[in-house]
């Protein structure tokens, strides 16, 4: 085991102090998730130590444990950033604010802009209005999965967050690669050329890259929950409500 190259997560840091309701499944599914691609790693690392020259090139059943945790991890930030979106909402959009001033210019922009579409106005005429706005808003935001920087900048604004040095366009630019990945190995298979044309060959991984990517975009989630928690809290104090 002392030649083998460990791949390995980094311990997530604790967890927002007093972390309000509104946080509490956001924080829980990332902790779920870390949990599932730190376990696909060990479990990368106990077949490469149980070769028998640790030397040699690493198959694709090792590579396709590193496919795995790719997925995994995406999986995670799908979970989170909508939890954390659909929870976190009802309480920043009570008080004014930066999260308010998203959604007030997303929906002029983009939904009460001219002919408004059946879901605004099944939206708008809901027994809870609010809620089934939300509900339009965070799919506005995240689609059917978070594809890239330009989601998480969306949802970070959405959040209030766009003046936090931790979230900046450059940090999370830099997480594109991941999800560059991501779409290679979901739609893709990994094949080198999915069309069938020229070499269908899987694509080389570099394993130590893939755990640092996936490290980086499970840590980015926690850069998403600690400022959200702490917006959270002075929402409720502004509104008087008892927080933990």
């Amino acid at each position: 085991m002392s030649k083998l190259t460990l791949v390995e997560l980094s311990d997530l840091p604790r967890k927002p102090h007093g972390c309000p309701p509104e946080v509490e499944r956001s924080w829980a599914r990332l902790v779920a998730a870390h949990k599932s691609v730190a376990g696909l790693f060990t479990t990368f690392n106990e077949l490469r130590a149980a070769q028998e020259d640790m030397r040699g090139a690493i198959s694709e059943t090792h590579r396709d444990q590193a496919r795995a945790a790719i997925v995994f991890t995406a999986a995670g930030i799908d979970a989170c950033l909508r939890t954390l979106l659909r929870d976190s909402l009802h309480t920043l959009l009570s008080t004014s604010g930066d999260a308010h001033g998203a959604f007030v210019s997303h929906f002029m922009r983009s939904r009460l802009n001219g002919e408004m579409t059946k879901a605004t106005k099944k939206a708008v005429v809901d027994i809870d209005p609010r809620s089934a706005l939300i509900d339009l808003y965070v799919e506005d935001l995240a689609g059917s999965s978070i594809q890239g920087a330009t989601d998480l900048t969306r949802c970070r604004n959405a959040l209030g967050l766009e003046k936090d040095p931790a979230l900046d366009d450059a940090i999370l630019n830099g997480h594109q690669p991941f999800f560059n990945a991501r779409h290679e190995v979901v739609h893709e298979l990994d094949l080198v050329d999915p069309s069938g044309k020229g070499s269908r060959g899987r694509r080389h991984r570099d394993i130590a890259a893939v755990g640092a990517q996936c490290d980086g975009a499970l840590q980015l989630m926690h850069a998403f929950i600690a400022p959200t928690a702490r917006t959270v809290k002075a929402a409720r104090r502004t509104m008087g409500w008892d927080t933990p």
